[in-house]
């Protein structure tokens, strides 16, 4: 006979003091993966960088990613209902500023720099990214700030022979 999964108790008293200061500190060193998640069509186009992105399953195949609500990207994928991760590759350094809003470029604007298409979503698709991965939206949770949106995988390219792009310690590297 198995015990029963208990559920921890979640608490909604705010944590000690210094905790969330100790967390950012934690997760800057964290290396991660960027991509640029980027959903909408035409003027209604928007992406923002992303470090938070994970498979979750590959049946069927499955990631996640986690957006601010307050961003105009959250709004966008909500309304397609579909978005596409593009991985960057080590040449990806621009596309991530772009989309962090380290340039001049806003909105619809960021996407001017750079080369795109769409594959079956019409999510757009970065050229030259390491990798682009198309989804529609399962699920979504809010949590904080922040929606975690779940995508059922559905179409994926991939671009061989080129180093990723990664976040560190604030900064960017390529392995």
């Amino acid at each position: 006979m198995t015990s029963p999964v208990r559920k921890p108790a979640v608490s909604e008293t705010p944590p000690p003091a210094g905790t969330v200061d100790a967390f950012k500190s934690a997760m800057r060193v964290l290396a991660s993966g960027v991509s640029v998640i980027t959903a909408g069509a035409g003027d209604g186009r928007r992406g923002v960088t992303a470090s938070a992105v994970c498979s979750v399953t590959m049946e069927p195949p499955t990631l996640l990613v986690c957006v601010n609500r307050a961003g105009e990207s959250y709004e966008a994928i909500r309304e397609a209902g579909s978005f596409c991760v593009n991985l960057l590759g080590g040449d990806g350094e621009a596309a991530a500023l772009c989309f962090a809003g380290q340039t001049e470029h806003r909105g619809v604007e960021q996407f001017a720099p750079f080369s795109w298409t769409s594959l079956k979503t019409g999510a757009p698709a970065l050229e030259g990214a390491l990798a682009n991965v198309d989804c529609e939206i399962s699920d979504t949770i809010d949590k904080g700030t922040h929606a975690v949106f779940f995508g059922t995988v559905r179409e994926v390219r991939v671009r061989e022979g080129t180093a990723a792009l990664v976040h560190f310690n604030r900064s960017f590297t390529s392995v």
